[in-house]
């Protein structure tokens, strides 16, 4: 399967099983003469990297392994990689290949974006999570100590390769952090999403799952061509997600970001979807992405403040009425925090 992600700069989206098998020959087509920097995690490529290293075989490269984990994603980092580039020479007419999940997706993106002014990068997700979520759309970004995603940028691939035999090594928990994402997709524009996952068992090794990474893939591009910068109507891409990072923050990260998002949803659809809360949360139960949460209002909220989608005493945020349909909201902080105690 190939999507076309159309753009001032365009690029294409490949998906399906042993898809990393392509990487070489478009690697000798169109970089043939440049060093390659592979970004990492210790457990991505202790499972992965033999398969990668076969596809650059013939180009000289290095690689900078990041300890798996969120913890990860930070300006240290960066700064690291972006000094390891310079150390060894890496010029403009070089790649980067971002080679994991979302944590190597997203700070290698935007250590393309910075190091010398850009060079280009490509993505190969290696989670259900990041195929049909960070690999695509040109968000970049690393945390602050003050919240998550805080430093960043846009700035898009010049391809991304979704390998579906990756996802099989995951944990079923991690796995289940890109359900959760593909629900979002399903209950925001496409109600045969929720509609399948709903009604099948998806799994690692579920038949459909490139259909369903490929029903995501064509939201998001669509979203994103009529909203690159994320000032409009990219904004409903973060259903659930304004109290999902803020979840996330205050368990320290022991609840991961799909699962996050999934008790960011419930508690939207609990306040403007009520009829459909039962519904709803048999779903989330039927993946284990149900819990209960007892996280402080005011930690929430002080966090929630810095969501990108806030200004001054108000936020944006996305409501889901009937199932594959949303709208944008904008409330008081003071609304908000009713709506998280209503939980």
């Amino acid at each position: 399967m190939k999507l076309s992600v159309d753009l001032e700069n365009p690029y294409d989206i490949e998906i399906g099983s042993n898809i990393i098998e392509k990487l070489n020959r478009y690697l000798i087509e169109n970089y043939k003469n440049s060093k390659i920097l592979v970004i990492s995690d210790d457990l991505v490529y202790k499972i992965h990297g033999e398969k990668l290293e076969k596809e650059l075989e013939g180009f000289s490269y290095k690689k900078f392994i990041l300890e798996n984990g969120e913890e990860s994603k930070s300006t240290e980092n960066l700064v690291k990689i972006l000094e390891f580039a310079a150390e060894n020479e890496y010029r403009r007419n070089d790649l980067f290949i971002a080679f994991g999940g979302g944590v190597v997706g997203d700070i290698s993106a935007l250590s393309a974006s910075l190091y010398l002014r850009g060079l280009d990068f490509i993505m190969v997700p290696t989670t259900f999570l990041s195929s049909i979520d960070s690999s695509v759309g040109g968000k970049t970004a690393v945390n602050l100590k003050a919240g998550k995603n805080l430093c960043g940028s846009f700035y898009q691939p010049k391809k991304v390769f979704i390998d579906t035999e990756f996802l099989k090594t995951l944990s079923d928990y991690y796995f289940k952090d890109g359900l959760a994402e593909a629900i979002k997709y399903g209950m925001i524009r496409d109600k045969s999403i929720f509609d399948e996952i709903s009604k099948e068992n998806v799994s690692k090794t579920y038949e459909n799952l490139p259909s369903i990474i490929k029903k995501c893939l064509d939201i998001k591009k669509d979203v994103v061509k009529e909203d690159e910068k994320d000032f409009g109507i990219r904004q409903i891409l973060n259903y659930g997600h304004t109290f999902a990072h803020a979840i996330e923050i205050n368990s320290n990260f022991k609840i991961s970001h799909g699962h996050a998002v999934a008790l960011g949803m419930k508690i939207m659809v609990k306040n403007f979807y009520k009829e459909f809360y039962d519904d709803f949360v048999k779903v989330l139960k039927k993946y284990d992405l149900d819990y209960n949460i007892d996280f402080d209002t005011d930690e929430i909220i002080k966090i929630c403040k810095l969501d990108k989608k806030s200004r001054k005493d108000k936020i944006n945020i996305i409501v889901v009425k009937k199932l594959g349909t949303c709208e944008i909201l904008n409330i008081d902080f003071k609304d908000l925090r009713k709506i998280y105690e209503n939980r």
